[in-house]
């Protein structure tokens, strides 16, 4: 947001896209804008592959998309995932879910978290090398967090904005324990539900992905016709009962909506703004747009951020009218899009000014 006022440019994707990559923040680290889409945890991760493969510890070649699956590929990604848990746990003070180290490590997957006493010994203030090497070992099997990837379904594109606002994640997280540890029968109906709502929306991405492929033409041709309509009207027309893929993204808006709703009572239960009025208004104005599918609050929740999946190029430009005309809050566009591949190796070349820093 600052460059962009510097030179006098809009909040838009087209004027963010003209920065240069990589450019400076001109701020400390401490004092940089907070997303709250876990680009912390990106950044450790990148550094901890970096350090790794700048010490021959790791190969560059293992982190390279076509050698992933090899043995010691596979190996060196589980070491860069333990070093960078550790680290990262260690700056935050605790040990968290770590959802957003795995997914900076592993690309887009469906997550269940390690036990947090795999760290306890290399959390001490007393820890020796010898504990810390035992923690974040590969051989390690105190790391049994499950990974199960996720494929994109095609032509669904993620869509994400900054809200200039921001949320404390860790004190809304502590509340939200706290009212758990109080209510605990309330808690685990709630949980459980979250859990259910969340299952089905995967088991609907999973089940686009295979109509994408049994019926390509099917597919295609359900897209195109949601594109062009709000999610409002997909149901009442007849021909969704006819089109299967019609029929899943109907399913897609039912089940983000209740996710949203559970959300909502999560927060209002525990006193914590997971998706406040304001975000709310703005998601429910988001979901009224021609090819929307899908509006929400990312993480944690709060006002750092909200995400939309749209049909189209032409949805997403209309999403971002949305914002750029949003009176409640400042809305503006990110240029992240989702992607399948966690850390990799990039091209120096495509980032000079980075590489002009480092020579």
């Amino acid at each position: 947001r600052e460059a962009l006022a510097k030179v006098g440019a809009t909040l838009t994707s087209q004027s963010l896209e003209q920065l240069p990559a990589m450019a400076k923040t001109g701020k400390t680290l401490g004092n940089v804008h907070k997303t709250g889409l876990g680009s912390s945890a990106a950044m450790v991760t990148s550094l901890v592959a970096s350090i790794l493969v700048h010490f021959g510890v790791l190969s560059k070649h293992d982190l390279c998309e076509n050698n992933k699956q090899s043995c010691t590929a596979t190996k060196g990604m589980q070491l860069v995932h333990n070093i960078a848990q550790y680290a990262h746990c260690l700056a935050q003070g605790k040990v968290g879910s770590g959802f957003d180290v795995s997914a900076a490590v592993y690309g887009s997957h469906v997550y269940r978290r390690f036990s947090p006493t795999v760290l306890e010994a290399a959390m001490s203030e007393n820890s020796s090398i010898a504990e810390l090497v035992q923690a974040t070992s590969p051989e390690n099997i105190g790391w049994n967090s499950e990974v199960a990837p996720v494929v994109i379904p095609p032509r669904l594109t993620l869509r994400l904005a900054d809200v200039d606002t921001g949320s404390n994640t860790p004190s809304m997280v502590k509340k939200v324990l706290l009212w758990q540890k109080s209510n605990p029968e309330q808690a685990a109906l709630l949980w459980a539900s979250l859990d259910a709502a969340n299952n089905y929306i995967g088991q609907v991405w999973s089940s686009l992905v295979e109509a994408s492929c049994s019926n390509n033409t099917e597919y295609n041709s359900a897209i195109d016709w949601c594109s062009v309509r709000p999610s409002s009207e997909w149901k009442s027309d007849m021909g969704a009962v006819g089109n299967p893929t019609r029929a899943l993204l109907v399913n897609l808006v039912d089940g983000i909506l209740r996710v949203r709703q559970l959300q909502r009572e999560l927060g209002e239960n525990a006193g914590v703004p997971i998706e406040p009025p304001k975000q709310t208004r703005l998601l429910d104005a988001c979901m009224t747009v021609p090819g929307v599918c899908m509006a929400a609050v990312p993480g944690a929740g709060g006002y750092d951020a909200i995400f939309c999946i749209v049909l189209s190029q032409e949805s997403g430009n209309a999403v971002e009218h949305v914002w750029s005309e949003w009176t409640e809050m400042s809305v503006g566009p990110l240029l992240a899009k989702q992607a399948s591949s966690g850390v990799s190796v990039l091209d120096s070349k495509l980032y000079p000014s980075l590489t002009a820093m480092l020579e």
